[in-house]
């Protein structure tokens, strides 16, 4: 259940309510806007036509979209590599993000009363802290380690600033806390980079985390060798006991993230609820919750239906796991041994599929609620222009089906998940290739990473998206 709040007044004039109609319906066009766009910016994201989908994406309409635009933006744009228009754009979504959470609660859910499509898309708490995450892997690659850092501190400062919002199913991303601690690692800030080690550990192990995703195995060695660096004996012990650990040996590492398949999508699904000859109200939030309950009703009741009432509301899409497993391969370029090569077989370490579903479902009921306000208040302006003129009862309600639209808005271009390997190197050039493999074991994807130079000690990462 979302958190418990009472919905805003509708209008109860006609006058205001055929207005309110008229807001609807521009809202309607607008929210249509965005998803038919969004269908046509992830084939061409998949088709690597970057141009084409930042043009798509420069469309969007603003008026209720423009954290969409710029969180769409900013992926398209890193994955064009252009890291610096990238960051810009999720730092202006970032501003755009605080703006809606500093905004009176009472004016939002008025909005959204009247429609959700009216209200700007303030989205789920899991996206905004992958903002963050897109941000410090753009800063990396920039080779600006400072600027990554910067980031890895905001990524607590916005979990606060969600949960002051009423964020209650999302507190903490274990592993976007494992990315900020071997940035820290890397930055040689070992007690900011012990914290965040300690949180992912925490937050993977937790039974309460319903999210569930397999605990990569290296952070219970990074943990480990850090505590061991900065002479915490005991919690070193408690953490490479968890893992098998290759010790530091004058080697480099290079972590690489793959990201896979396509998040799911929200559709519109349309239910009709009856409104019998003996129902009477004055409040329509109060209605709207008794009309709930009639949604899936078998039993024939007794009493003449006197209006189906349309609402639309959304439902998920269902998204099958893109990838089974991967693996990463290594090999040194040049390199006669064959102990030079290396394999290691990818964790999944973020099922976003998994947040989208948890967050669809701790708002469902609410949403189901206002929907079913929003359509009582369209009813009531089609009772009250019929008890005018019967043609114009019937306009406004072919008019009122016309209009009812669910709001299935959604960062649309997010992966489905996110896979890590950790490869351990000897010094030298390397090339670095990942394979990807269906549930069933058939292979989808191969990933050909350029050229990299590993250093004795440092830590780089690669990443990859795969559709």
């Amino acid at each position: 259940m979302g958190p418990a709040y009472r919905l805003a007044r509708p209008p109860r004039s006609t006058a205001a309510r055929l207005m309110v109609l008229g807001v609807v319906a521009c809202a309607v066009a607008a929210c249509s806007n965005y998803v038919r766009r969004s269908t046509e910016i992830r084939d061409l994201l998949a088709q690597q036509q970057y141009e084409a989908a930042l043009e798509k994406i420069e469309g969007i309409d603003l008026s209720n979209s423009e954290l969409l635009l710029l969180y769409e933006k900013g992926l398209v744009l890193r994955y064009q590599g252009a890291y610096e228009e990238s960051n810009a754009a999720f730092e202006r979504a970032e501003t755009v993000l605080e703006n809606l959470y500093t905004r009176s609660v009472t004016r939002e859910l008025a909005s959204m009363t009247v429609s959700e499509t009216i209200a700007q898309y303030r989205g789920d708490a899991f996206e905004a802290v992958l903002v963050n995450y897109y941000k410090i892997l753009n800063y990396l690659d920039m080779r600006d380690l400072e600027g990554a850092m910067v980031e890895c501190r905001r990524v607590n400062q916005k979990l606060q600033m969600l949960q002051d919002g009423g964020e209650t199913y999302f507190v903490n991303d274990p592993f976007v806390q494992y990315v900020t601690g071997m940035v820290y690692e890397m930055g040689r800030e070992a007690t900011d980079a012990e914290v965040s080690f300690r949180t992912a550990v925490r937050v993977y192990e937790d039974s309460s985390y319903s999210v569930r995703a397999e605990v990569p195995p290296w952070l219970f060695c990074d943990a480990g060798q850090l505590a061991r660096s900065v002479g915490d004996a005991a919690a070193a012990e408690e953490y490479l006991a968890q893992a098998t650990c290759s010790p530091p040996d004058g080697s480099g590492m290079v972590t690489v993230l793959l990201e896979s398949g396509e998040i799911v999508q929200k559709i519109q699904s349309n239910v009709v609820l009856p409104i019998l000859e003996n129902d009477k109200w004055q409040d329509d939030e109060e209605f709207a919750h008794e009309l709930s309950q009639r949604y899936g009703d078998t039993y024939v009741r007794p009493k003449k239906v006197k209006y189906w009432l349309k609402v639309a509301i959304p439902t998920l899409m269902p998204s099958p796991p893109r990838i089974g497993h991967a693996v990463v391969h290594a090999r040194m370029i040049g390199a006669k041994r064959r102990e030079a090569d290396a394999e290691v077989r990818a964790v999944e370490v973020e099922n976003l599929n998994a947040y989208a579903v948890q967050a669809f479902r701790e708002k469902q009921s609410t949403v189901f609620v206002r929907s079913i306000v929003r359509a009582l208040v369209k009813y009531a302006a089609f009772s009250a222009a019929s008890n005018k003129d019967e043609a114009l009862g019937g306009l406004v309600n072919l008019f009122n089906f016309a209009t009812e639209t669910a709001d299935t808005r959604s960062w649309s271009t997010l992966p489905q998940a996110i896979w890590m390997a950790r490869l351990q190197l000897e010094p030298g050039r390397y090339v670095i290739d990942a394979d990807l493999f269906s549930p069933d074991g058939v292979k989808v994807a191969d990933i050909h990473f350029p050229e990299i130079e590993i250093t004795a000690g440092a830590m780089q990462f690669r990443t990859a998206r795969v559709f």
